[in-house]
């Protein structure tokens, strides 16, 4: 494990810790994949997301390229619009498509609604025909709206 992760990646006001955005920094500069995954894997959606919005847009793209599938979509669900704007258009569709498999449906929607339509089809085409259907029903609800936002997975408890 990455010893400032160990530490905590956060200062005394609550800011990404500027020795682990240098250290990111310098893996993102050498290419060194292997070192920046070791580094943010154990992190939490919400620290990754965190980690994003400290970084410049160069650098956030090039940490999810170089992060590739060790990269956790989930982390788009905590950043701000423009940075989740930023990362989107900075990812294939095909790849975009592997992870909102991977997503709860609702942070699967929260992602797709921001892409331009174009994209959102292709994406949702390359999933398996009930997945597209759930997530295409979830999209047809108002922006901000309940049906739009609540995870259409559940679990049956027998009585």
């Amino acid at each position: 494990m990455d010893a400032a992760v160990e530490q905590g990646i956060y200062d005394e006001d609550g800011y990404v810790r500027s020795d682990f955005q240098e250290r990111i920094g310098g893996y993102l500069d050498a290419e060194d994949g292997e070192a920046l995954r070791a580094a943010i894997e154990p992190l939490h959606e919400a620290e990754l997301g965190d980690l994003l919005e400290a970084l410049d847009p160069e650098q956030r793209a090039a940490l999810v390229r170089l992060a590739g599938d060790s990269f956790d979509l989930t982390a788009l669900t905590e950043v701000d619009e423009v940075v989740r704007l930023e990362i989107i258009d900075a990812l294939p569709n095909h790849k975009i498509a592997e992870a909102v498999q991977e997503l709860d449906s609702d942070d699967a929607v929260y992602i797709l609604e921001d892409m331009e339509q174009e994209d959102q089809d292709e994406v949702l085409a390359a999933l398996p025909f009930e997945e597209r259907l759930r997530l295409r029903r979830s999209l047809d609800y108002p922006e901000e709206s309940a049906g739009r936002r609540m995870q259409t997975e559940f679990i049956a408890v027998p009585p």
